[in-house]
């Protein structure tokens, strides 16, 4: 207990705990855009580590390197009969305090998403993958001070944490970049964490550190009765964690596993992903005021879903499809955006040889008269600027009757100026 005594006093770890939390959650809050969706709030717990982790290296690096750089081993020499009970007790407390300043800030990202959520519920193996991972980078970094206890060990350990935390964020999608200890991801409430990838990190993790703590046993010269369980338990936990990694393609999320909504309105009825319910009514209004537009037109719209941006965005039969990111206005602005763009069918027409064509011009303003929002549609010339102006002068009723004389031309992205009278 003396050693442990000591290090509470004298260490890094417990001083350092409050500078993590401020920094943890700072980095949390920094990625969240809603408290209101579990699997942001999650997500953003997760990313803490990415500034968290340096720090907390470069401290750890620091209290490896210590007694060795003062020339002073006073904690190591009252470990009696076993060397590496002095060393254990350092790293313990500073990985203990690493992982309360980490529960505390998932404790406060996570507080806020409880009362406002209307879905679903933390992803616990995400959370928990996330903690083992700054676990083992803090025991890393305070076996690389026991190892090379250098002036320069900390503050060289920091950098190259971050700087390869960074480079591992453009490593997403390949198996390596699920066993880097700290990673950032983002998954979306219509698809679901992959758990037994993040369950081999727990597992790689675990023997990371273990590793790590058993070279630092064989620098203190420990007994064989400790070195040699720790290390053929480290290469059993990094063989299984390797190897359940690769097996999953270091795959963090299952898609589309929660296509679900919550539905209101007949004409149209709308619907949406329960994680955002609380964005029903100002999706509707906006679906409710394109339905106005193109009531009596064959473009009129009977149903509209939420769906995953990109994969899985095709809607069920008679419905079109929208994507809602986040629950705020610019985002609902630019569902409204893909509500119109799809009843109209013209997405083709900003694609291709048609591409900032005269029929790519008309195909913007039909959108921005379907959406109510004329700003959206920026004449390249006179003649566009002259049929702008025409076009809106329209009452509604002439503007449905023309929509549904050129419906064909619209959805073929064939429409010219010289159509509008």
């Amino acid at each position: 207990m003396t050693a442990l005594r000591i290090e509470l006093r004298r260490g890094p770890g417990l001083w350092s705990l409050p500078v993590l939390v401020v920094i943890g959650v700072f980095a949390a809050r920094a990625e969240l855009r809603t408290d209101t969706i579990w699997s942001y709030a999650t997500g953003a717990a997760t990313s803490a580590p990415m500034l968290m982790a340096p720090l907390a290296v470069g401290l750890a690096a620091w209290a490896g390197a210590r007694s060795q750089r003062r020339g002073v081993r006073q904690a190591w020499l009252l470990a009696g009969r076993e060397p590496a009970q002095a060393p254990l007790v350092e790293v313990g407390v500073l990985v203990v305090c690493a992982i309360a300043a980490y529960v505390t800030v998932v404790a406060a990202t996570l507080l806020p998403t409880a009362v406002t959520a209307t879905w679903g519920g933390p992803l616990w193996w995400w959370l928990i993958a996330a903690g083992a991972g700054l676990a083992a980078v803090v025991a890393i970094g305070y076996g690389v001070g026991v190892l090379a206890p250098g002036r320069l060990t900390p503050f060289a350990a920091a950098v190259v944490t971050y700087l390869a935390t960074t480079w591992n964020l453009g490593q997403n999608g390949s198996w390596w970049h699920a066993l880097f200890p700290v990673t950032v991801a983002k998954i979306f409430p219509f698809n679901a964490p992959h758990v037994q990838t993040m369950r081999g990190q727990v597992l790689w993790f675990a023997g990371l550190g273990l590793a790590t703590l058993a070279l630092v046993a064989v620098k203190v010269r420990s007994s064989a009765r400790l070195m040699m369980p720790a290390a053929g338990a480290s290469l059993a936990l990094l063989a299984a964690g390797a190897a359940v990694v690769v097996n999953e393609g270091g795959r963090y999320v299952d898609l589309n596993r929660h296509i679900v909504w919550s539905c209101e309105g007949t004409t149209p009825q709308v619907c949406i992903h329960p994680a955002y319910a609380n964005s029903l009514t100002a999706i509707s209004q906006r679906a409710a005021a394109i339905s106005d537009r193109l009531a009596s037109t064959p473009f009129a719209i009977a149903r509209v879903e939420q769906r995953p941006r990109g994969v899985g965005s095709r809607p069920t039969a008679g419905a079109i499809a929208y994507a809602l990111d986040a629950p705020a206005a610019d985002d609902y602005d630019r569902a409204g955006l893909d509500i119109a763009i799809a009843a109209l069918g013209v997405r083709a027409c900003g694609r291709g040889p048609v591409r900032d064509t005269d029929a790519h011009a008309m195909a913007q303003l039909l959108v921005a008269w379907v959406v109510g929002d004329e700003r959206l549609f920026v004449p390249r010339s006179l003649e566009q600027r002259q049929v702008k102006s025409r076009f809106l002068a329209m009452g509604l009723k002439d503007q449905q009757r023309w929509l549904t004389v050129h419906a064909a031309a619209v959805r073929s992205c064939a429409l010219s100026p010289q159509s509008v009278p």
